[in-house]
């Protein structure tokens, strides 16, 4: 079974937040916390389905996973 892994991540000129798993974009969030909050109760609903999740937060050219 795959993974699934929620990146956290700014994109646009105006840097939104949003959340990136696979090919998917979710969120056009105006704040780091409001979509770090999503992306770990999707990683949760993830898990608690059966299925192995993480989270990576990604700010400028770092990456680090928080779930």
């Amino acid at each position: 079974m795959d993974i699934m892994e929620f990146h956290v991540c700014q994109r646009g000129r105006d840097m939104r937040w949003i959340v990136r798993l696979d090919n998917a974009t979710y969120g056009d969030y105006l704040d780091k916390e409001q979509a770090m909050l999503d992306a770990v109760e999707a990683a949760r609903d993830a898990c608690q389905a059966g299925r192995e999740a993480r989270v990576f937060l990604r700010e400028r050219t770092e990456a680090a996973r928080i779930f």
